[in-house]
């Protein structure tokens, strides 16, 4: 419930009717219901609610819907940006009716606006010094605001993957436009070598051949640039929708075009750039000979660092010293499976993280099925009540304390949850394993290490907002938990720092269900239990979280499905380019009696080798990239630490392998059918 004046409107934080009207003073028990919680239960003006307040239930008038910039994100937190609308509602109340509440259950805020459009460091730092001197358990921008934050998290994130993944895919796009213009030049050496030598100019050779990228990565971009914007709107209105923000704007920037198309055009003439120099730069005679440079098949680097490889048959050594007798082709190809591998394993990585941490969270970290509220405080009888409900197998007290940790005056708001000291509800997850509940001492989230400059052992001052009262205590460790940045203790460590408040603190139980349970019918009724006020489904959290990383899925789901297809064109080219490319050579090898299995299976091997030369510097790649995206959206709200399951690294370098295998059937089908008549004359002449 958060307080609004009567009469007139706030001039900071106002809120936006979506449907009705605004509060009146003439009705003091009128309120406005923010959009989500309306949207969820149904509610319209004129509808009636109950609220459970000091004297137990009160009803309530909807007078209007609203919008708030405050709950953009329905965020009851930083630490629970994740809620579930029957877990987390607001309504907006007159002013006199939330002071009417008792002070334990209220928190008072100060919101304050700045003269000019920007922010003023010197002067937040001042703000938050005085207000920690008045007694203020916390202050924060604008920016740090529970909603604000979390949506510019996600958005930032989302920001860097549309100028990382292009990146990716551009080079991918750059290496095979390279590939093929090296072709196209060696296809026409002849021809180039007569116009050279006819006077020509090298200038006009170059500028022929740097436009076939820069063209293509002119049309390219900008092809791309059209479907973009049909698709911005799109994308902007579904991500709007999903997160309700009430007014959608879709806007073109003109600069954000330009910025496209020339990104692609500049790729395009980049990767065309080498072969343009290397055509300008031909020796008239030689190319008009056809005598192309070639590197002698000597003993390779491999048979000296392995010397029982000497001893491999003729065929199998012209494999292995293949790959040095023309290193530009055997790097260019190692690069491109790199690139391959790190094109799919980015996007692949990214989505097994997202869903390893969100089982860790809800599977893993969390036990419990659900939390019953208690407003008036947890006894035995009640205990006993909730544990005689058909369906739950065991009940917890839980205390949930609003609290900020402070160190060496940097301060850090969380929500301190104490359990018992053997809990079955929650387990503490490190790296290293599950941690107890510590015989003194508090536990809490890792992020906390750089947020505020923790450490096992160090001392801190806990500030308890609704107490009015502080106490000092010790990190006993830290756990590693995805969402939010919470603190932990054992009941009797709370009991011991606060005392007789820690009793009238505990107002909540965590509940398991027993395994053939009816998770409805346990629900409902346990809200039929006298003294429970609300019963919220953990479980549903992850559907929350499911549905919130929906995007994401989408997201980077596309991003693999093209990393996968643009991997397998960049394979094609290279390895049709490997075996174009000396088709004169492998006819020379038919015409001395070679036969078309055998020189496929010598072809093979040496795509083989230079594929699997490039797969483990590209997983290496690639797990760093992958790294690097998922740490864009790590912060004290989210902890998005890169997991990978083993299986991918296995699966990822199989389906590079199998595509580079794939890419080369069609140019080996045409060596079996090499006319090695003509080739020979052709060579001749």
């Amino acid at each position: 419930m958060v307080g609004l004046p009567a009469s007139g409107r706030a001039p900071v934080d106002d809120v936006l009717i979506l449907d009705g009207s605004y509060l009146d003073p003439g009705d003091p028990s009128g309120v406005l219901v923010e959009r989500h919680m309306a949207d969820h239960f149904g509610l319209s003006t004129g509808d009636h609610l109950s609220v459970y307040g000091a004297s137990g239930w009160e009803q309530l008038t909807v007078r209007g819907i609203a919008a708030s910039a405050e709950y953009i994100w329905p965020a009851r937190s930083r630490q629970e940006v994740l809620t579930l609308p029957d877990q987390f509602g607001v309504i907006f109340a007159p002013q006199p009716l939330v002071d009417a509440l008792p002070g334990q259950l209220t928190t008072p805020q100060v919101l304050v606006t700045y003269t000019g459009a920007a922010e003023d460091p010197a002067l937040t730092d001042t703000l938050v010094a005085r207000a920690q001197q008045a007694g203020a358990a916390s202050a924060f921008t604008r920016a740090d605001q529970p909603s604000n934050a979390a949506l510019a998290e996600d958005i930032n994130g989302f920001g860097e993957l549309s100028l990382m993944f292009p990146i990716m895919f551009l080079t991918a796009a750059g290496l095979a436009t390279y590939v093929l213009l090296s072709r196209m030049v060696h296809a026409q050496r002849p021809q180039i070598g007569l116009l050279l030598a006819v006077g020509f100019p090298r200038r006009r050779v170059f500028t022929h051949y740097l436009g076939f990228g820069l063209i293509t990565g002119l049309l390219g971009s900008g092809l791309g640039a059209v479907i973009g914007l049909l698709l911005a709107g799109v994308i902007t209105n579904v991500y709007t929708g999903v997160i309700s923000i009430p007014v959608t704007i879709v806007e073109l920037r003109p600069l954000t075009v330009v910025l496209g198309i020339a990104f692609g055009a500049v790729a395009g003439a980049l990767a065309s750039l080498a072969p343009a120099l290397r055509a300008s730069r031909l020796s008239p005679a030689a190319a008009m000979s056809g005598q192309i440079a070639a590197g002698i098949g000597t003993e390779s680097l491999a048979e000296r660092l392995i010397p029982p490889l000497r001893r491999l048959p003729a065929r199998w050594k012209m494999v292995v010293r293949g790959i040095g007798r023309s290193p530009v082709r055997s790097i260019s190809t190692v690069v491109g499976v790199m690139i391959a591998v790190t094109l799919v394993l980015v996007s692949w990585g990214m989505l097994d993280t997202v869903q390893v941490l969100v089982d860790r969270q809800f599977n893993q970290a969390q036990q419990a099925d659900a939390l019953v509220s208690l407003p008036g405080g947890v006894d035995a009888s009640t205990l006993s009540a909730i544990g005689a409900t058909s369906g739950v197998a065991s009940v917890e007290p839980l205390t949930q304390l609003p609290v900020t940790i402070d160190h060496g005056g940097q301060r850090y708001a969380t929500e301190l949850d104490a359990f018992p000291a053997n809990t079955v509800m929650h387990r503490f997850l490190t790296p290293n394993g599950d941690q107890p509940l510590p015989t003194d001492g508090v536990l809490v989230g890792s992020a906390l290490r750089n947020t505020i400059g923790l450490a096992e052992g160090d001392q801190v001052t806990l500030i308890f907002d609704g107490l009015d009262r502080s106490v000092q205590t010790r990190v006993s460790g830290f756990v590693d938990e995805p969402l939010g940045t919470y603190a932990y203790a054992s009941s009797a460590v709370i009991q011991e720092l606060i005392g007789a408040d820690a009793a009238t603190a505990t107002t909540a139980a965590n509940i398991q269900f027993t395994a053939s349970a009816d998770r409805g019918a346990t629900m409902r009724a346990l809200e039929s239990v006298t003294g429970v006020a609300a019963v919220v489904d953990l479980k549903g959290l992850k559907q929350a979280a499911d549905a919130l990383m929906g995007l994401f899925y989408v997201f980077v789901g596309v991003m693999l499905a093209l990393g996968a297809v643009m991997a397998f064109a960049l394979l094609f080219n290279l390895m049709s380019a490997n075996i174009s490319e000396r088709l004169t050579e492998l006819a020379s090898l038919r015409a001395s009696g070679m036969s078309g299995s055998e020189l496929s299976r010598m072809i093979t091997g040496e795509n083989v080798l230079l594929t699997l030369a490039g797969i483990v510097p590209g997983l290496i790649v690639g797990y760093f990239g992958a790294a690097a995206f998922m740490a864009s959206f790590s912060s004290d709200l989210f902890q998005f630490d890169l997991q990978v399951r083993p299986t991918t690294f296995v699966f990822t370098a199989i389906g590079v392998l199998a595509a580079a295998l794939i890419s080369q059937l069609p140019i080996l089908r045409a060596v079996r059918r090499i006319d090695v008549a003509r080739v020979v004359r052709e060579r001749a002449l």
